[in-house]
């Protein structure tokens, strides 16, 4: 260990921050899709657990809003609406996963697109830029 490393913050991908990197979690919620697009094409090598997709306090997002996020800004109306969609875009998400996994593509593929799933991903993103703009994030 050298002088200087046990000032070092440990780099931990999962870590809720104090201050959510906006950007970040949009871009996140995007890749998403892909990735459930890539599940429904049978194209994935992912082995996506719907009862661990469906909780809404795993991602970077979900820890942030259940925890230093909450702490902060629970009084705010954005804020709330942003934890309740959350929520419902893990559980759309989950709802994809278990149709692929029944065999049922076309049901998990309108999910994703006309579905819940889309409306919950788009009101997502929509909220994270509200809410950073209402706290002055994005500059």
């Amino acid at each position: 260990m050298g002088l200087f490393d046990k000032f070092k913050k440990p780099v931990v991908a999962e870590a809720a921050p104090d201050d959510l990197d906006f950007m970040g979690a949009i871009e996140a919620h995007i890749r998403w899709k892909v990735r459930l697009e890539s599940y429904i094409s049978g194209e994935s090598n992912e082995q996506l657990d719907p009862a661990v997709v469906g909780k809404d306090d795993q991602c970077a997002l979900g820890k942030w809003i259940h925890g230093p996020g909450g702490a902060k800004y629970d009084g705010l109306p954005v804020f709330q609406s942003l934890r309740e969609t959350h929520a419902g875009f893990h559980q759309c998400a989950a709802q994809v996963i278990e149709s692929v996994d029944a065999g049922d593509i076309e049901k998990a593929g309108e999910i994703l697109s006309r579905g819940c799933y889309a409306r919950h991903s788009n009101k997502v993103k929509a909220e994270l830029a509200r809410l950073s703009i209402e706290l002055g994030s994005i500059e």
